[in-house]
Protein backbone atom coordinates (compact mmCIF):
# COMPACT_ATOMS: atom_id res chain seq x y z
CA UNK A 1 0.00 0.00 0.00
CA UNK A 2 1.29 3.75 -0.94
CA UNK A 3 1.89 5.70 2.07
CA UNK A 4 1.50 9.55 2.51
CA UNK A 5 5.50 9.76 2.92
CA UNK A 6 5.77 7.74 -0.70
CA UNK A 7 3.06 10.37 -1.87
CA UNK A 8 4.85 13.40 0.15
CA UNK A 9 8.31 12.60 -1.83
CA UNK A 10 6.37 12.17 -5.21
CA UNK A 11 4.77 16.00 -4.74
CA UNK A 12 7.39 17.91 -3.92
CA UNK A 13 5.88 18.79 -0.40
CA UNK A 14 5.98 17.48 3.37
CA UNK A 15 4.14 14.81 4.90
CA UNK A 16 2.11 17.13 6.67
CA UNK A 17 0.90 18.77 4.01
CA UNK A 18 -0.20 15.52 2.91
CA UNK A 19 -2.19 14.87 5.59
CA UNK A 20 -3.29 18.32 5.86
CA UNK A 21 -4.86 17.88 2.24
CA UNK A 22 -6.60 15.02 3.24
CA UNK A 23 -8.05 16.06 6.21
CA UNK A 24 -8.03 20.26 6.21
CA UNK A 25 -8.19 21.07 2.11
CA UNK A 26 -9.35 24.37 3.52
CA UNK A 27 -6.12 25.28 4.89
CA UNK A 28 -4.03 24.34 1.88
CA UNK A 29 -3.33 26.81 -1.34
CA UNK A 30 -5.22 25.57 -4.44
CA UNK A 31 -2.31 24.83 -6.21
CA UNK A 32 -0.65 22.51 -3.59
CA UNK A 33 -3.62 20.97 -3.10
CA UNK A 34 -3.99 19.60 -7.06
CA UNK A 35 -0.18 18.88 -6.69
CA UNK A 36 -1.22 16.71 -4.10
CA UNK A 37 -4.51 15.02 -5.41
CA UNK A 38 -2.77 14.42 -8.43
CA UNK A 39 0.25 12.46 -6.97
CA UNK A 40 -3.04 10.46 -4.85
CA UNK A 41 -4.47 9.65 -7.83
CA UNK A 42 -1.58 8.75 -9.80
CA UNK A 43 0.19 6.51 -7.03
CA UNK A 44 -3.60 4.99 -6.38
CA UNK A 45 -3.45 5.69 -2.27
CA UNK A 46 -6.62 5.41 -0.10
CA UNK A 47 -6.96 6.62 3.23
CA UNK A 48 -9.23 4.09 4.02
CA UNK A 49 -8.60 1.84 6.96
CA UNK A 50 -6.56 -1.28 5.80
CA UNK A 51 -9.18 -3.43 7.28
CA UNK A 52 -12.03 -1.45 5.03
CA UNK A 53 -9.51 -1.86 2.32
CA UNK A 54 -9.11 -5.40 2.39
CA UNK A 55 -12.92 -6.08 2.73
CA UNK A 56 -13.90 -3.99 -0.45
CA UNK A 57 -10.93 -6.10 -2.29
CA UNK A 58 -12.53 -9.32 -1.04
CA UNK A 59 -16.10 -8.00 -2.42
CA UNK A 60 -14.70 -7.67 -5.69
CA UNK A 61 -12.21 -11.12 -5.77
CA UNK A 62 -13.04 -14.49 -7.60
CA UNK A 63 -11.19 -17.25 -6.15
CA UNK A 64 -10.74 -20.18 -8.06
CA UNK A 65 -9.71 -23.31 -6.24
CA UNK A 66 -7.96 -26.24 -8.30
CA UNK A 67 -6.02 -29.64 -8.31
CA UNK A 68 -2.84 -30.00 -10.33
CA UNK A 69 -4.48 -33.00 -11.54
CA UNK A 70 -7.70 -31.42 -13.10
CA UNK A 71 -8.52 -32.38 -16.67
CA UNK A 72 -6.33 -30.41 -19.31
CA UNK A 73 -9.59 -28.81 -20.65
CA UNK A 74 -10.76 -27.83 -17.59
CA UNK A 75 -7.43 -26.04 -16.65
CA UNK A 76 -7.93 -24.37 -20.01
CA UNK A 77 -10.95 -22.55 -19.41
CA UNK A 78 -9.04 -20.65 -16.42
CA UNK A 79 -8.19 -17.69 -18.74
CA UNK A 80 -12.00 -17.41 -20.14
CA UNK A 81 -13.10 -17.02 -16.61
CA UNK A 82 -10.24 -14.73 -15.89
CA UNK A 83 -10.97 -12.49 -18.89
CA UNK A 84 -14.96 -12.26 -18.14
CA UNK A 85 -14.11 -11.60 -14.57
CA UNK A 86 -11.92 -8.74 -15.68
CA UNK A 87 -14.63 -7.72 -18.05
CA UNK A 88 -17.20 -7.13 -15.00
CA UNK A 89 -14.21 -5.06 -12.93
CA UNK A 90 -13.28 -8.57 -10.94
CA UNK A 91 -10.29 -9.84 -9.92
CA UNK A 92 -9.14 -13.27 -9.94
CA UNK A 93 -7.17 -15.22 -7.55
CA UNK A 94 -5.99 -18.78 -8.23
CA UNK A 95 -5.13 -21.15 -6.18
CA UNK A 96 -3.79 -24.67 -6.43
CA UNK A 97 -4.36 -27.45 -3.59
CA UNK A 98 -2.61 -30.79 -3.19
CA UNK A 99 -5.64 -33.40 -2.50
CA UNK A 100 -4.49 -33.29 1.27
CA UNK A 101 -4.91 -29.62 1.68
CA UNK A 102 -8.17 -29.05 0.54
CA UNK A 103 -9.22 -28.32 4.28
CA UNK A 104 -6.36 -26.02 4.61
CA UNK A 105 -7.38 -24.24 2.01
CA UNK A 106 -11.13 -23.75 2.80
CA UNK A 107 -10.10 -22.24 6.04
CA UNK A 108 -7.74 -19.68 4.49
CA UNK A 109 -10.34 -18.78 1.92
CA UNK A 110 -12.84 -18.37 4.89
CA UNK A 111 -10.63 -16.44 6.49
CA UNK A 112 -9.81 -14.76 3.69
CA UNK A 113 -13.11 -13.41 1.93
CA UNK A 114 -14.14 -13.59 -1.33
CA UNK A 115 -16.97 -12.39 -3.30
CA UNK A 116 -17.26 -16.03 -4.90
CA UNK A 117 -15.35 -19.21 -5.56
CA UNK A 118 -15.66 -21.47 -8.14
CA UNK A 119 -14.20 -25.15 -7.24
CA UNK A 120 -12.39 -26.62 -10.02
CA UNK A 121 -11.41 -30.18 -9.76
CA UNK A 122 -12.28 -34.09 -9.84
CA UNK A 123 -12.12 -34.89 -6.50
CA UNK A 124 -14.05 -32.72 -4.21
CA UNK A 125 -15.75 -34.19 -1.61
CA UNK A 126 -19.21 -33.55 -0.95
CA UNK A 127 -18.30 -32.31 2.76
CA UNK A 128 -16.74 -29.21 1.24
CA UNK A 129 -19.34 -28.46 -1.15
CA UNK A 130 -21.37 -28.35 2.24
CA UNK A 131 -19.48 -26.20 3.68
CA UNK A 132 -19.46 -23.47 0.86
CA UNK A 133 -22.65 -24.07 0.91
CA UNK A 134 -23.25 -23.15 4.57
CA UNK A 135 -20.80 -20.13 4.69
CA UNK A 136 -23.00 -18.58 2.09
CA UNK A 137 -20.54 -17.74 -0.29
CA UNK A 138 -21.56 -17.93 -4.03
CA UNK A 139 -19.79 -20.91 -5.80
CA UNK A 140 -20.10 -23.15 -9.18
CA UNK A 141 -18.37 -26.27 -8.93
CA UNK A 142 -16.55 -27.00 -12.31
CA UNK A 143 -16.08 -30.79 -13.33
CA UNK A 144 -18.06 -31.92 -10.30
CA UNK A 145 -21.70 -31.52 -9.73
CA UNK A 146 -23.74 -32.12 -6.45
CA UNK A 147 -26.84 -30.64 -7.25
CA UNK A 148 -27.93 -29.91 -3.64
CA UNK A 149 -25.25 -27.63 -2.94
CA UNK A 150 -25.25 -24.94 -5.85
CA UNK A 151 -24.16 -24.25 -9.60
CA UNK A 152 -22.21 -26.47 -11.38
CA UNK A 153 -20.33 -27.08 -14.84
CA UNK A 154 -19.52 -30.74 -15.46
CA UNK A 155 -19.59 -33.33 -18.37
CA UNK A 156 -22.44 -35.60 -18.34
CA UNK A 157 -21.35 -38.24 -16.34
CA UNK A 158 -24.15 -40.63 -17.11
CA UNK A 159 -23.42 -40.18 -20.97
CA UNK A 160 -19.85 -40.91 -19.97
CA UNK A 161 -20.76 -44.41 -18.14
CA UNK A 162 -22.97 -45.47 -20.94
CA UNK A 163 -20.64 -44.23 -23.96
CA UNK A 164 -17.40 -46.46 -22.25
CA UNK A 165 -19.62 -49.48 -21.65
CA UNK A 166 -21.05 -49.38 -25.22
CA UNK A 167 -17.48 -48.76 -26.66
CA UNK A 168 -16.85 -52.29 -24.59
CA UNK A 169 -19.62 -53.97 -26.23
CA UNK A 170 -19.50 -53.15 -29.76
CA UNK A 171 -15.50 -54.04 -29.65
CA UNK A 172 -17.31 -57.39 -28.53
CA UNK A 173 -16.28 -57.37 -25.24
CA UNK A 174 -19.25 -59.58 -23.04
CA UNK A 175 -17.62 -59.77 -19.87
CA UNK A 176 -17.25 -56.34 -18.33
CA UNK A 177 -16.60 -54.72 -15.12
CA UNK A 178 -17.65 -51.22 -13.17
CA UNK A 179 -14.87 -49.79 -10.42
CA UNK A 180 -15.96 -46.47 -8.97
CA UNK A 181 -16.14 -44.51 -5.63
CA UNK A 182 -18.51 -44.21 -3.18
CA UNK A 183 -22.01 -42.88 -4.55
CA UNK A 184 -21.88 -39.86 -2.41
CA UNK A 185 -20.15 -37.79 -5.58
CA UNK A 186 -22.67 -37.38 -8.45
CA UNK A 187 -19.89 -38.39 -10.65
CA UNK A 188 -19.28 -41.69 -9.69
CA UNK A 189 -23.40 -42.57 -9.20
CA UNK A 190 -24.15 -41.07 -12.54
CA UNK A 191 -21.33 -42.99 -14.91
CA UNK A 192 -22.12 -46.13 -12.78
CA UNK A 193 -26.20 -45.82 -13.94
CA UNK A 194 -25.16 -45.05 -17.13
CA UNK A 195 -22.74 -47.64 -17.38
CA UNK A 196 -25.77 -50.32 -16.05
CA UNK A 197 -28.03 -48.30 -18.39
CA UNK A 198 -25.47 -49.86 -21.11
CA UNK A 199 -25.53 -53.14 -20.28
CA UNK A 200 -29.71 -53.08 -20.10
CA UNK A 201 -29.79 -51.65 -23.84
CA UNK A 202 -27.69 -54.58 -25.27
CA UNK A 203 -29.37 -57.31 -23.08
CA UNK A 204 -26.00 -58.30 -21.22
CA UNK A 205 -26.57 -59.22 -17.68
CA UNK A 206 -25.73 -57.06 -14.67
CA UNK A 207 -23.64 -59.13 -12.30
CA UNK A 208 -23.63 -57.07 -8.93
CA UNK A 209 -20.11 -58.67 -8.20
CA UNK A 210 -18.50 -56.84 -11.25
CA UNK A 211 -20.03 -53.47 -9.87
CA UNK A 212 -17.65 -52.32 -7.78
CA UNK A 213 -17.97 -49.41 -5.41
CA UNK A 214 -14.90 -48.64 -2.64
CA UNK A 215 -13.44 -45.95 -1.24
CA UNK A 216 -9.96 -44.95 -3.29
CA UNK A 217 -7.09 -45.06 -1.35
CA UNK A 218 -4.87 -47.70 -2.56
CA UNK A 219 -5.45 -50.31 -0.29
CA UNK A 220 -9.34 -50.33 -0.20
CA UNK A 221 -8.78 -50.01 -4.37
CA UNK A 222 -6.11 -53.14 -4.99
CA UNK A 223 -8.87 -54.97 -2.47
CA UNK A 224 -11.36 -54.15 -4.93
CA UNK A 225 -9.21 -55.11 -7.95
CA UNK A 226 -8.54 -58.63 -6.31
CA UNK A 227 -12.30 -58.92 -5.77
CA UNK A 228 -12.66 -59.45 -9.69
CA UNK A 229 -9.53 -60.59 -10.31
CA UNK A 230 -10.66 -64.11 -8.16
CA UNK A 231 -14.05 -64.30 -9.84
CA UNK A 232 -14.37 -67.39 -12.23
CA UNK A 233 -14.83 -64.98 -15.22
CA UNK A 234 -12.54 -62.73 -15.03
CA UNK A 235 -13.50 -59.52 -16.62
CA UNK A 236 -11.94 -58.34 -20.08
CA UNK A 237 -12.82 -54.79 -20.00
CA UNK A 238 -13.00 -52.47 -16.73
CA UNK A 239 -14.58 -48.80 -16.48
CA UNK A 240 -13.16 -46.75 -13.87
CA UNK A 241 -15.04 -43.73 -13.17
CA UNK A 242 -11.92 -41.69 -13.25
CA UNK A 243 -8.30 -41.35 -14.82
CA UNK A 244 -6.83 -41.74 -11.61
CA UNK A 245 -8.90 -45.03 -10.89
CA UNK A 246 -8.24 -46.50 -14.29
CA UNK A 247 -4.44 -45.38 -13.80
CA UNK A 248 -3.87 -47.19 -10.66
CA UNK A 249 -5.51 -50.16 -12.00
CA UNK A 250 -3.32 -50.76 -15.16
CA UNK A 251 -0.14 -50.59 -12.53
CA UNK A 252 -2.16 -53.33 -10.22
CA UNK A 253 -2.36 -55.60 -13.80
CA UNK A 254 0.83 -54.94 -14.87
CA UNK A 255 1.81 -56.27 -11.44
CA UNK A 256 -0.56 -59.18 -11.70
CA UNK A 257 1.60 -59.95 -14.70
CA UNK A 258 -1.43 -59.14 -17.09
CA UNK A 259 -1.27 -57.19 -19.85
CA UNK A 260 -2.97 -54.27 -20.72
CA UNK A 261 -5.06 -54.36 -23.44
CA UNK A 262 -3.84 -57.76 -24.22
CA UNK A 263 -5.40 -59.19 -21.32
CA UNK A 264 -7.64 -56.27 -19.87
CA UNK A 265 -8.86 -53.31 -21.59
CA UNK A 266 -9.34 -50.02 -19.06
CA UNK A 267 -11.51 -46.79 -20.06
CA UNK A 268 -11.32 -43.63 -17.43
CA UNK A 269 -13.93 -40.71 -17.34
CA UNK A 270 -12.55 -37.44 -17.28
CA UNK A 271 -9.76 -37.16 -19.78
CA UNK A 272 -7.31 -35.93 -17.19
CA UNK A 273 -3.53 -34.65 -17.85
CA UNK A 274 -2.62 -37.99 -16.52
CA UNK A 275 -4.44 -39.98 -19.44
CA UNK A 276 -2.93 -38.14 -22.09
CA UNK A 277 0.57 -38.18 -20.66
CA UNK A 278 2.98 -40.52 -22.55
CA UNK A 279 3.79 -43.14 -19.79
CA UNK A 280 0.05 -43.80 -19.25
CA UNK A 281 -1.95 -43.50 -22.73
CA UNK A 282 -5.50 -43.91 -21.43
CA UNK A 283 -7.99 -44.25 -23.17
CA UNK A 284 -10.39 -41.81 -21.83
CA UNK A 285 -14.26 -40.41 -22.04
CA UNK A 286 -13.74 -36.62 -22.17
CA UNK A 287 -16.11 -33.35 -23.06
CA UNK A 288 -16.15 -32.23 -26.33
CA UNK A 289 -17.26 -28.40 -25.29
CA UNK A 290 -14.29 -25.64 -26.03
CA UNK A 291 -12.22 -24.27 -22.90
CA UNK A 292 -14.24 -21.47 -23.59
CA UNK A 293 -17.84 -22.55 -23.31
CA UNK A 294 -16.54 -24.19 -19.90
CA UNK A 295 -14.96 -20.87 -18.62
CA UNK A 296 -18.39 -18.82 -19.73
CA UNK A 297 -20.77 -21.07 -18.18
CA UNK A 298 -18.84 -21.44 -14.94
CA UNK A 299 -18.27 -17.54 -14.35
CA UNK A 300 -21.55 -17.16 -15.93
CA UNK A 301 -23.21 -19.13 -13.47
CA UNK A 302 -21.45 -17.47 -10.62
CA UNK A 303 -21.83 -14.02 -11.34
CA UNK A 304 -25.44 -14.73 -11.57
CA UNK A 305 -25.29 -16.37 -8.24
CA UNK A 306 -23.23 -13.50 -6.63
CA UNK A 307 -25.67 -10.64 -7.94
CA UNK A 308 -28.41 -12.89 -6.33
CA UNK A 309 -30.32 -13.39 -9.41
CA UNK A 310 -32.44 -16.80 -9.76
CA UNK A 311 -31.61 -19.57 -12.75
CA UNK A 312 -33.34 -22.61 -13.87
CA UNK A 313 -30.61 -23.96 -15.28
CA UNK A 314 -28.33 -24.72 -11.92
CA UNK A 315 -26.04 -27.87 -13.32
CA UNK A 316 -24.96 -27.75 -16.81
CA UNK A 317 -23.75 -30.87 -18.29
CA UNK A 318 -21.53 -31.15 -20.89
CA UNK A 319 -21.68 -33.85 -23.87
CA UNK A 320 -19.02 -36.29 -23.97
CA UNK A 321 -16.72 -38.15 -26.51
CA UNK A 322 -14.12 -41.24 -26.38
CA UNK A 323 -10.53 -40.46 -26.47
CA UNK A 324 -9.03 -43.24 -27.85
CA UNK A 325 -5.36 -44.01 -26.58
CA UNK A 326 -3.38 -47.64 -25.54
CA UNK A 327 -5.23 -49.22 -23.28
CA UNK A 328 -7.87 -50.67 -24.96
CA UNK A 329 -8.65 -53.38 -28.09
CA UNK A 330 -11.34 -55.14 -29.13
CA UNK A 331 -11.90 -58.44 -28.34
CA UNK A 332 -12.22 -60.22 -31.67
CA UNK A 333 -11.13 -59.25 -34.97
CA UNK A 334 -14.17 -58.11 -37.19
CA UNK A 335 -13.88 -59.52 -40.62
Amino acid sequence: MVSTTEIAKYAGVSQTTVSRVLNKPDQVKKETYDKVMAAITEWGYSAEPKEKIEELKAANTIRILASANDPIIYQGAMQEIVNSAAEQGMLVNIHVFAASGKEALYNELAAQGTAGVIVSSMSIEEGLAKKLKQSGIPFVLLNEGYSENGFSVSLDYSEAGYLAASHFIDSGHQELAWIGGPLDSEMNKDGLLGFVHALQANNHKIRKKRLVVTKQDKVSLYAAFESLMVLKKKPTAIVAASDSLAIQLVEFLQIAGLDVPKDISIIGIGNSAEASHLDNKLTSIGTSATNKELGKDAISLLLQSINGKNSELRNVKKKVELIERQTTKPFFVKK
